[in-house]
């Protein structure tokens, strides 16, 4: 192997820098990596670099392969490891890539971003994931797929397999920590943009665990707007626990106003994170509507039926009933909360 410090001092972005040594490249290969201080970082690297190679495909297991995105699990000696592949099919994300920028222009969910975000998550939370190593296929001078390697989440699922099969004081346990996990995140400052009942994982071998949060390529790192963070991904959080139900929609607002109170305290609570609370627990937001922009502006200005109409024009949202609306606000009766955290 070897190290080019030429490569080092170039266009690198900061965060491989300041977390990683390297690059690193193995003889005869495309590759380069980016070595964490673990002590199986070496290691990981030269196994799955010789599986993307097919020089050595037997200690590397598929696991899945969606939209041109592959994620795979590893031996290296008694330890299981995570990999996954973000192919970078286009120029700009390449250069977003190698620039270590999350933008518009350049996109948000190359490798580059995805190591920030999660390592930013962990330091912040404590409830995210270290990362061993990146791995990125160079040509003329850009990355055109990166391979992260993190540690494997044994005896782990996500949290919407574990609320399906579990009992009510169960689901009361999942959902104190669901909120505990979403206070750190507004503490932190924190919008995961990409939050789902997949992407919040649940230890099955210790009740008492915090959840962690992976997938953080949309993360966004830098809210000016905690209290909307928090709305949002309540919202969606419990749209996808209990579904879109419209017999169920009052309690589960009223539900979602109070987990709101608890995490973001009586100023986080207002017209603004009502509007947004009933806004992601009924619709899909995702496509109609930039939450990036919504929880980094610097000034609140929500007109709720305004980004209502714009949400109903999403064919995934078309069917589901109007809310009735007091001036800019849900008009909705603050009942007790179905759950407490006590």
């Amino acid at each position: 192997m070897t190290t080019s410090r030429h490569q080092h001092r170039r266009g690198r972005p900061d965060v491989l820098q300041r977390h990683f040594h390297g690059p690193i490249r193995f003889p005869g290969s495309d590759w380069q990596w980016w070595l964490a201080d673990d002590a199986a970082a070496h290691d990981a690297a030269a196994r799955m670099d010789h599986h993307m190679r097919g020089v050595e495909p037997d200690h590397v297991t598929t696991l899945r392969e969606r939209k041109g995105r592959r994620t795979f699990r590893l031996q290296v000696a008694e330890r299981a490891l995570f990999a996954k592949e973000i192919p970078l099919p286009i120029w700009r994300k390449r250069l977003g890539a190698l620039l270590g920028i999350q933008h518009t222009l350049v996109g948000f969910d190359h490798g580059s971003a995805e190591v920030d975000n999660t390592l930013t998550l962990n330091a912040r939370t404590g409830q995210g994931l270290d990362v061993l190593c990146v791995g990125e296929r160079m040509s003329a001078g850009l990355p055109t797929s990166q391979v992260l390697i993190q540690p494997w989440l044994e005896g782990w699922i996500g949290l919407g397999d574990a609320f399906d099969v579990a009992d009510e004081h169960e689901r009361h346990s999942l959902l104190y920590r669901m909120e505990a996990l979403l206070k750190a995140m507004h503490d932190a400052r924190i919008c995961h943009l990409d939050i789902n009942t997949d992407n919040l994982m649940v230890s099955t071998q210790d009740s008492e665990t915090p959840l962690r949060a992976i997938d953080c390529a949309k993360m966004e790192t830098k809210v000016t707007q905690p209290a909307l963070s928090t709305a949002l991904q309540i919202g969606k959080m419990l749209r996808e626990l209990y579904g879109r139900d419209e017999a169920d929609f009052t309690t589960r607002y009223t539900q979602a106003r109070a987990m709101q109170r608890r995490i973001a305290g009586e100023t986080g609570i207002n017209e603004a994170t009502d509007t947004l609370l009933a806004l992601s627990l009924r619709y899909r937001l995702s496509k109609n509507l930039s939450r990036r922009k919504l929880v980094t502006t610097p000034f609140v200005n929500i007109d709720g039926p305004a980004l209502e109409k714009r949400v109903r024009a999403s064919k995934k949202n078309a069917d589901m009933p109007a809310i009735v609306w007091n001036q800019d606000h849900p008009a909705m009766a603050d009942e007790a909360p179905v759950y407490s955290s006590s």
